[in-house]
């Protein structure tokens, strides 16, 4: 048996709708590897299936000719509801081993702002109505957020 590879080669192809979707492996090695992922494996059925370590999300590749081929299912937490993300077969590797970083990544700093319109603050933005802001760019008026 070969040995296995210690790292995924990539090559980047632009403009990026001419590579396709790219190599699996790009996602599934550093999740098994480096993330400890568990796997489990079919041989009768063509998937991957990959848990995190905390049994919460699971990554199923699954080529299908009608049918989404990765699928990312996150279990409930108590101050978060259940969440699925899928993709197509062309779908680059790249996008979807953002979503799989971000999950395997470090929670963020306690010190985060909880107002996503800080940085809108910052730049000196202003209240407007009841659920907006106003730039103060020119002295137009623009709002953002939910109005409705």
């Amino acid at each position: 048996m070969p040995p296995t590879p210690e790292t995924v080669e990539v090559d980047f192809i632009t403009p990026r709708h001419l590579a396709g979707g790219g190599d699996p492996a790009w996602i599934t090695v550093p999740l098994h590897r480096a993330c400890g992922w568990s796997y489990g494996d079919d041989p009768m059925m063509p998937r991957v299936l990959l848990s995190s370590p905390d049994q919460k999300a699971l990554l199923r590749l699954e080529p299908g000719p009608d049918d989404q081929w990765w699928t990312l299912r996150h279990a409930a937490e108590p101050d978060r509801p259940a969440w699925y993300a899928s993709f197509a077969a062309r779908t680059p590797v790249e996008l979807i081993a953002a979503l799989a970083d971000a999950l395997t990544d470090p929670a963020p700093a306690t010190d985060a702002p909880g107002d996503p319109y800080g940085a809108l603050h910052q730049a000196g933005w202003s209240p407007y109505g009841d659920n907006g802001l106003a730039s103060p760019k020119d002295g137009v008026r623009r709002a953002a957020g939910n109005t409705g």
